[in-house]
């Protein structure tokens, strides 16, 4: 890999995303500031709109697929998103750095994007070839015979990714073109052709697959209907492969990060579908999705301090940590807590509530240990910004690549002792793996100082009580996530009552 071309890639894909958190700072003196917040507010709700989607399709799906169903689907899903890595093949990010060297010239900018999208074009065309003639070797291959095949709903899943590929890459177009409205209404768009069809497909065809797989093809189509429409309109289609060479050397680094993020992510779905069930998948996976609140929650909290330590690393210019920067990590810490408490207390509720299905309810067990694998996201944050900030973002595949290694190693072993909570206790040893890996690369260039006990110990604490309790195994279900919510409020209230005090003042030091 190039190291230098994976620095300037990370850090303008980072820096694009980071400027629109960074409204607060503005607030007080910018005088565009009525378009800065229109635009933050359509991008940010278009950008939410996908996860919106998925957590509503929940309901129908539970009411409607039993476990083992809801397992293949996600086992065809996760497939549709790795094929949709390849077919993208990290062209909005491409998109995201050059778009502005051709802003001026608007006759050069849509030759570019009609190149661009050709080749896009191009590479969904013979990726859905290849897939339609090995796909059923490679399924064959990888699932046991049998259990999951690739036609229909392997091919089908081709299909999706490639709709989906090049409507992403549409659409982050309007971004760039500082169109937040129309990037705001295509999200809409899909969001309610998705959920409107995969939901009445999912009723009219119980408890099979055709209903939610025909539902994300058929939304899928018609997004890519009409974004192609409005791309031939606006810049038209071009093969013209000159800009290949360039995009392949500036791609190739992004999708195999992309691909090691996927490992991540969704190989426990293939480990456990080898080891155990498809249904074990569908208990696992649902649990799984059930903790996405608390990732976007955190993602929240980061936009709103990430902005402000930048600042005072900009007026400091010094790359080691102060008293003041550290008090936002407190802060993040200390909600951070707070939110997995609420979600570890609050999701068994909800579930009985909304889940009418009980073969779902088997998933509660393993919400505690998946939600408080996101304990010590503050200290991820912590150690990834001056990656990120300084630009040394070349040491990311390496940390990815490691822990994708032994999340494939782990996973593999716990699962075939253990089952689905092999799966959870691999999943949650990673995490605190990525931290000291993240550490180990950023203290080559930033020199930390910040109170172990506020940062470490305390969320540790937090961890330990919450597995202790549940493997004593004496309290009710309600009674545990009281008694756990308690925890986190005392232990909050007690280590970063400072912060709490000062939490006004820091957000109004960070907008001035």
């Amino acid at each position: 890999m190039n190291g230098p071309a994976l620095q300037k890639l990370y850090f303008k894909q980072y820096f694009n995303k980071q400027v629109r958190l960074l409204i607060p700072i503005f607030v007080a003196t910018s005088p565009n500031l009525k378009r800065i917040v229109k635009s933050a507010f359509f991008i940010t709700a278009g950008g939410a709109l996908p996860l919106l989607s998925s957590v509503v399709l929940l309901i129908p799906y539970t009411q409607n697929l039993n476990t083992a169903d809801y397992g293949l689907l996600a086992i065809y899903i996760s497939f549709a998103l790795l094929v949709q890595i390849l077919m993208n093949y990290a062209s909005d990010s491409y998109l995201s750095v050059h778009y502005y060297d051709h802003q001026e010239n608007k006759s050069k900018l849509k030759q570019f994007l009609a190149s661009v999208f050709g080749m896009l074009l191009s590479l969904g065309g013979v990726l859905t070839l290849l897939f339609s003639v090995v796909g059923y070797f490679l399924f064959k291959l990888i699932f046991a015979e049998g259990t999951i095949s690739f036609f229909p709903y392997g091919f089908m899943s081709v299909l999706t990714a490639f709709f989906n590929a090049w409507f992403r890459t549409y659409v982050n177009i309007q971004i760039f073109s500082d169109k937040p409205v129309k990037y705001f209404l295509f999200g809409l768009f899909n969001f309610v052709v998705t959920v409107v069809i995969s939901t009445l497909l999912v009723y009219e065809y119980a408890f099979t697959l055709i209903g939610p797989m025909w539902g994300r093809l058929i939304s899928g189509i018609l997004i890519f209907v009409l974004t192609f429409i409005y791309g031939w309109k606006e810049f038209g289609i071009s093969f013209n492969f000159k800009l290949l060479p360039e995009i392949r050397k500036y791609a190739t680094p992004i999708v195999l990060f992309s691909l090691l993020t996927w490992v991540l992510g969704y190989i426990n779905n293939y480990i456990l579908n080898g080891f155990a069930t498809a249904a074990d998948v569908g208990v696992y996976d649902f649990a799984l999705k059930c903790t996405l609140v608390i990732e976007y929650a955190g993602l929240g909290i980061t936009g709103a301090i990430n902005p402000r330590i930048y600042q005072l690393w900009k007026k400091s210019g010094f790359a080691e940590s102060s008293a003041e920067e550290n008090r936002y990590y407190h802060v993040f810490s200390a909600m951070n807590i707070f939110i997995i408490a609420l979600n570890i207390f609050l999701l068994p509720i909800i579930i009985r509530l909304f889940v009418s299905n009980e073969q779902y309810y088997e998933s509660i067990q393993y919400l505690t240990i998946l939600c408080v694998a996101a304990v010590f996201k503050g200290l991820y944050i912590m150690f990834i910004n001056p990656l990120f900030y300084f630009k040394q973002t070349s040491v990311l595949p390496k940390v990815l690549l490691i822990s994708a290694i032994v999340q494939i190693v782990s996973g593999i072993v716990m699962v075939h002792y253990f089952g689905i909570l092999g799966a959870v206790w691999s999943f949650f040893l990673v995490r605190p793996i990525q931290v000291v890996l993240l550490w180990l690369e950023a203290r080559k260039i930033y020199k930390f100082s910040f109170n172990i006990y506020k940062i470490v110990v305390t969320p540790l604490l937090y961890t330990i009580a919450l597995i202790g309790l549940q493997q004593l195994n004496v309290l009710s279900e309600v009674e545990f996530g009281i008694t756990q919510l308690l925890l986190a409020g005392l232990l909050i209230l007690g280590v970063y009552r400072k912060e709490l005090k000062q939490l006004p003042s820091l957000l109004k030091k960070g907008k001035q």
